[in-house]
């Protein structure tokens, strides 16, 4: 019999910006420390990738209703509310907004953009995700995305898009719950709901 899903949270707050470099997430990470140390000492808390563009000069866009989203355990949530209204210092510098806690949303088709893993191959980190499903208790289908490569710590972090479809509403809340893989403060392992089955590159 496998323990309940561990209770989390979504703290989503507003966000205001222009431009950041490509590779941001490690920068981000240490900005969002200086105001809330504490998220380094929770293995399950994490900060959602920024949504933005791509341009030409190495750069990203910040999208225009971009959001500042942290994962964290429930009893964390009113702490995470501390980064409201704070300034980070990442790339021309971000503005925090207002906050709100928002529960997780059960859905048959999570998402994660990056999951870390030290897998050599696709087969390898298909077998390594079907572990980890059948060890929390866990079914649904599994498909993964392309490897990229994430900087941290002065080394290279190879992540996989991967999408997990056909769960049951409990499963579901688990997996948000649980996250899968290390650098979970890099955006790595944190699972989001998604319309669609396949998955973007």
């Amino acid at each position: 019999m496998h323990d309940e899903a561990k209770p989390g949270v979504d703290v989503v707050f507003g966000l205001g910006g222009t431009s950041l470099p490509h590779d941001h997430a490690e920068a981000l990470a240490l900005a969002v420390a200086v105001w809330l140390p504490w998220l380094e000492d929770e293995p399950s808390a994490g900060i959602h990738p920024l949504r933005t563009a791509p341009t030409t000069q190495g750069m990203v866009l910040l999208a225009r209703r971009a959001r500042m989203t942290l994962r964290v355990p429930a009893h964390r949530a009113a702490a995470s509310l501390g980064l409201s209204e704070k300034r980070l210092e990442v790339g021309e510098g971000l503005a925090i907004g207002g906050g709100e806690v928002k529960a997780f949303v059960p859905s048959p088709t999570l998402y994660s953009g990056r999951v870390a893993t030290t897998a050599r191959d696709d087969r390898a980190f298909h077998d390594e995700v079907a572990r980890w499903l059948d060890a929390v208790g866990v079914h649904g289908e599994i498909i993964s995305g392309r490897p990229r490569r994430l900087a941290a710590g002065g080394q290279e972090v190879l992540a996989y898009g991967l999408a997990l479809h056909g769960l049951s509403p409990a499963d579901s809340v688990r997996v948000q719950g649980e996250g899968l893989g290390p650098h979970r403060r890099l955006g790595c392992g944190i699972f989001v709901p998604h319309k669609a089955i396949a998955v973007p590159d």
